[in-house]
């Protein structure tokens, strides 16, 4: 499973959890889902690691009132709040849970382990700076127009389905793929619309990953890096659209 799918259960539980809609146990069992245990390390005033309930119920004494996404990539640092050593260990890390709460709240960062294990899934919790919303990331809205612009112009390009012609590995990578999606498991606090945006952005994702990693339908080098740029936008577009389907309990609710 990708990292970036624990990251978003923390996050979419916590915060089902945060605004009342599930029970603390419900929404760590969530959390935890098919993996053995989750441990939270460096928890203020905690000084061995902790369950996922004990940290979600720390957090909220702590005046913690969200948790949002942010997945980090190399060039792209939007929504990390800094400094710039925990931007760069996010960006290692590959994902970044990021509290929220008042002006008197301190603002932390939980962090994955670098290496995912399901026998002890580990996240370390550093401080971090205080950021003002939207923290630099599009709303639900602007996430999913930004990645139906990026879906045109990349199928404008090319056909995303060619990464699966005539290679087994490739097509067996991407019904692995499905498989792990089917697994996902949402609060039924989280909009409808987030639920969507989430199952559509995680397989675009998907698909972009086994498509730069594999020479696919490109017969040639030019063509392979031709396709790679073609998705470049695609995967930017799907990553912040994550972001914003598993933080979407967070936004102002529409009148």
């Amino acid at each position: 499973m990708l990292v970036s799918h624990r990251a978003g259960a923390l996050v979419a539980w916590g915060n089902a959890y945060l605004l009342g809609a599930v029970s603390l146990d419900e929404a760590a069992a969530a959390v935890v889902g098919r993996d053995a245990l989750h441990r939270v390390v460096g928890l203020p005033q905690e000084p061995d690691p902790v369950t996922v309930a004990v940290a979600l119920g720390r957090l909220r004494a702590s005046g913690v009132a969200g948790l949002r996404l942010v997945l980090p990539v190399p060039g792209d640092l939007v929504g990390m709040p800094g400094p710039a050593r925990v931007s760069a260990d996010a960006t290692r890390r590959g994902a970044a849970v990021i509290t929220v709460g008042g002006l008197d709240v301190a603002t932390w960062a939980m962090l994955p382990a670098a290496a995912e294990s399901a026998e002890a899934v580990r996240w370390d919790v550093v401080d971090a700076e205080r950021s003002v919303p939207p923290h630099g990331l599009p709303t639900l809205s602007e996430a999913d127009r930004a990645l139906s612009e990026a879906v045109r112009d990349s199928t404008s390009t090319l056909d995303l389905l060619d990464v699966a012609r005539g290679r087994d590995e490739v097509a067996a990578r991407l019904a692995a793929l499905d498989k792990d999606l089917r697994r996902i498991e949402l609060p039924p606090s989280l909009p409808a619309r987030a639920q969507r945006t989430v199952a559509t952005a995680a397989r675009l994702l998907g698909v972009v990953s086994v498509a730069t990693e594999s020479d696919g339908a490109a017969v040639t080098a030019a063509a392979a890096d031709r396709r790679r740029e073609a998705l470049r936008p695609l995967g930017t577009a799907a990553r912040h659209a994550l972001c914003a389907a598993y933080s979407a309990a967070l936004e102002p609710v529409s009148s």
